[in-house]
């Protein structure tokens, strides 16, 4: 393993700044046998998780961008609201990490998954309400459960969370996105009918 100093970050930016040490610890956890597919699947499921909240992002910003209405600038701020939730709990909770040279800072509730499962839960609510069930948006459906399974599966693998902080976020981001999109959806529909 490579030595190198690790640096101790608050909070959740540690997974923007993980050093050189962090980065052999992440590929020693992966790695079993030390075989070159092991290596390439390591450094797949490093970039990967590195890039979730990316994606979640672009995400957010794309629908903002391409339906321009009151739903997606809903599903912006209810995002915003998660992730301050999912802050304040890690704070009254104050659980550690399972391994707190991979990440420092409370690890309950994995804020990863608890976006993950809000934008992934509105994703679902809004391509049912738009498309209704049919074989097209149940595809969609299962797509972006099995990619929001796989982002939140990660943060175990990599020693970022424990599964119970994990599956904690899922529940609160999934709850929360249930609770957000209905109060949201009404708040809407009863604007609409006001303004006739």
């Amino acid at each position: 393993m490579v030595e190198a100093p690790i640096r101790v970050v608050d909070g959740d930016k540690c997974s923007d700044m993980v050093d050189t040490a962090v980065d052999a610890f992440e590929q020693e956890v992966l790695i079993d046998s030390g075989s070159e597919s092991n290596r390439q699947t390591a450094c797949v499921h490093i970039v990967l998780n590195r890039s979730s909240i990316w994606c979640v992002a672009v995400t957010y910003y794309g629908v903002i961008l391409l339906r321009q209405d009151d739903l997606a600038l809903s599903a912006f701020v209810g995002s915003v609201l998660n992730v301050l939730l999912s802050f304040t709990l890690k704070q009254l909770l104050n659980q550690e990490r399972p391994v707190s040279e991979v990440c420092s800072g409370p690890g309950m509730p994995s804020t990863h998954a608890q976006s993950i499962s809000f934008a992934a839960i509105f994703f679902i609510l809004s391509i049912i309400g738009w498309l209704g069930l049919n074989g097209l948006s149940v595809m969609l459906i299962v797509l972006v459960i099995a990619i929001g399974v796989y982002f939140s599966w990660l943060r175990v693998l990599l020693c970022y969370h424990t599964t119970s902080q994990v599956v904690a976020g899922l529940v609160v981001g999934s709850v929360f996105s249930v609770l957000w999109f209905c109060t949201c959806d009404e708040m809407i529909y009863n604007s609409v009918l006001w303004m006739r």
